[in-house]
This record gives structure tokens, C-alpha cells and sequence, in this order.
């Protein structure tokens, strides 16, 4: 199916296809207020009329909120929604609008790493937020259909998100930058062994977005690929990334990899790594805030945003997702 053509959430009845998924997603943040943002929504596997809300939270002194919830009690013609995250399609291809009102954790970092989030004292933690974005969109079809944990159909856009984020008593300006994607098609993890999906900008103009997955048992990458754009314009670009994360302990270590396209080089360096989210994924396709107890180590998640340096110079910041390799889960 051709998502850029398809933005509104597809209508029922589903594809009969085993692992069939729809997901939106938003990764942003704002390095002047601090906060990063990791929003998720899937059709929940077991009734895909149902959607799985994953909002994630990442504030300025290291502590995360993270919410996981069920529903579908906010879906509209106009975008999906769950219990208490909601996405809306303002302007297909250009503007796009997430919130949330509920109740939510606020836990340091390492807490969510000992095992799956339970309850407890929760705060008031409520978003209006829009994504707006005149750029051209990458179109990932080709990388998708070489494996089968991202979606036959995936699609991702950079763009500028703004509005409010509160919790309990605090509330931020957000004025930053994200990248938010819509897939579809079957996602099976069992296959995979790691992947790292990567987001910058900066402060010449220049933004990327990378995609790089490992599948187990294998020695390269099934895909890694790369867009780089300049202002609103597009360009594929070829991804060396020598150092992939083994163990979670390295979530905050700097690293550095070089995107190639058609204008030339980029030298690109993380700084400051953000205390993380600690998540996982379990087969055959369900997310989980906290690590999963399937062995040791877990399969484990990370989401966390970091400031970039590009070509030794340039200031820049964006966000990091990527899968610790371990024992996937079943579920």
C-alpha cells in the first residue's frame, strides 16, 4: 500500500495476514527546555480494532514517565487514539496533532531497567503538541520488505513539532524538532537481533534520519540505509556505522558513524547522551515499558535523546532508539 497516499489509520476489515500491524509514531525533542518525547500507537495484535498507546517521556533531570495503555475510545475517521493518547491527521503529509490527559509515573532511568513497570504514585500528565513539516517524505518500502520486523509500508517524515507538555505541577514550552513515521504491514521480532533508528538536526540546516537493522545469526546488517536532507530536500545516503550497541550498560556511551550522499560527507559524533528509557519488544509483536524478564541478558529497548556534533563543528541534537541484543520475549 502507498502510505504517503494513505495517512488516515486504514479502515476495517484488516488484511488477513498473520502479524498484520498499523503503528504511528513520533520521536522528538527540545534541547531548551530538555525534554524528549518517544510517542507510540499500534493496533494491538490480539484485536486490531484496539489500539496500544506507548507514550514515553524522557525530562531534563534523568527521570522518565512512561505509559502503557489500551483502546480505542479516542479513534476518530481523523486519527487513531487510545485511552488517552491520540494522534490526528490535520493536513496529510504536512500537520499533525498528538495529546494526552492521564496519569503517569515519574521514575529515574535505572529504576525501568530492573524489570517491567509497576504501579504506584502517579501525577497528572497532559501534552498538546503539533507536528507541521513541509519536507519530503522517506519512503522505506524497499528496506521494509527485506525482513519482517518493520512493516511491509513504512514511511518517515522530519519536522517541527511545538505546543505544551505538563506533569503534575510543571509545564513546558516544546519548541523542537522530530521525525514521525506510520507503517503497516506484518511485524514479526523473533527474527531480530538489534537495531538502531537514529534522528538529528542542526543548526546549518542539515537533518538525517538513519535506519539500521540486525537480524540474528547474521554478520551485516539486513538494511542500512539513511536520509539526509537539506532544508526541505532529500537525498538517500549510504551509512557507515562501525560500532553497534551490545549491552545496555553503553547506553550513554558517545559513538560516531558517516552518512554519504550525492553533496558530499557527514561526520557525525553523539555528545551528552540522555539517561534512557528502558523498553522492550517481545514476539511476535507487542512493546513493554521496563525489560522484559526473558533471559539474561533481555532483549532490552533503549529511548533516549542526545546532542550530535557534525563534522567536528557543528551543534546539533535529535533522538536515539536502539535494540540491546539479548533474549527476545514471548507473550
Amino acid at each position: 500500500m502507498n502510505l504517503i497516499a494513505q495517512e488516515y489509520p486504514l479502515d476495517p476489515p484488516f488484511p488477513a495476514i498473520a502479524h498484520w500491524s498499523e503503528n504511528f509514531c513520533l520521536a522528538a525533542h527540545d534541547p531548551v527546555c530538555g525534554v524528549g518525547l518517544w510517542l507510540h500507537l499500534g493496533r494491538w495484535r490480539k484485536d486490531l480494532s484496539v489500539w496500544r498507546e506507548t507514550v514515553v517521556v524522557n525530562w531534563p533531570d534523568g527521570t522518565v514517565s512512561a505509559q502503557r495503555g489500551f483502546g480505542n475510545a479516542l479513534t476518530i475517521p481523523e486519527g487513531p487514539g487510545g485511552t488517552n493518547f491520540a494522534v490526528r491527521v490535520i493536513e496529510p503529509g504536512r500537520r499533525f496533532a498528538y495529546t494526552y490527559l492521564g496519569g503517569a509515573l515519574r521514575v529515574p532511568s535505572a529504576q525501568m531497567r530492573v524489570g517491567l513497570q509497576g504501579d504506584g504514585v502517579r501525577q497528572r500528565l497532559a501534552f498538546a503538541l503539533e507536528f507541521e513539516s513541509s519536507a519530503e517524505i522517506w519512503d522505506m518500502h524497499k528496506e521494509a520488505a527485506t525482513q519482517e520486523f518493520l512493516g511491509t509500508g513504512h514511511i518517515e517524515q522530519p519536522g517541527r513539532v511545538t505546543g505544551t507538555i505538563a506533569i503534575g505541577d510543571e509545564t513546558f514550552a516544546f519548541d523542537g524538532m522530530g521525525n514521525r513515521y506510520h507503517s503497516m504491514g506484518p511485524r514479526n521480532t523473533p527474527t531480530l537481533e538489534s537495531h538502531q533508528w537514529l534522528q538529528g538536526y542542526f543548526e546549518n540546516g542539515i537533518r538525517f534520519m538513519l535506519y539500521d537493522g540486525m537480524l540474528r545469526g547474521a554478520t551485516t546488517p539486513v538494511f542500512s540505509s539513511a536520509a539526509v536532507y537539506e532544508g526541505d530536500r532529500f537525498f538517500e545516503a549510504s551509512v557507515e556505522y562501525p560500532w553497534r550497541i551490545g549491552t545496555a550498560d553503553d547506553a550513554c556511551r558517545d559513538f560516531g558513524f558517516r552518512l554519504s550522499y550525492a553533496n558530499g560527507s557527514l561526520d557525525i559524533t553523539t555528545e551528552a547522551i540522555g539517561a534512557p528509557a528502558f523498553l522492550s519488544f517481545t514476539a511476535p509483536n507487542d512493546i513493554y515499558v521496563g525489560v522484559y524478564p526473558s533471559g539474561d541478558p533481555p532483549l532490552t529497548l533503549l529511548e533516549q535523546s542526545t546532542r550530535f556534533r557534525l563534522n567536528g563543528s557543528i551543534a546539533g541534537f535529535g533522538r536515539l532508539e536502539r535494540t540491546v541484543p539479548g533474549v527476545i520475549g514471548f507473550d
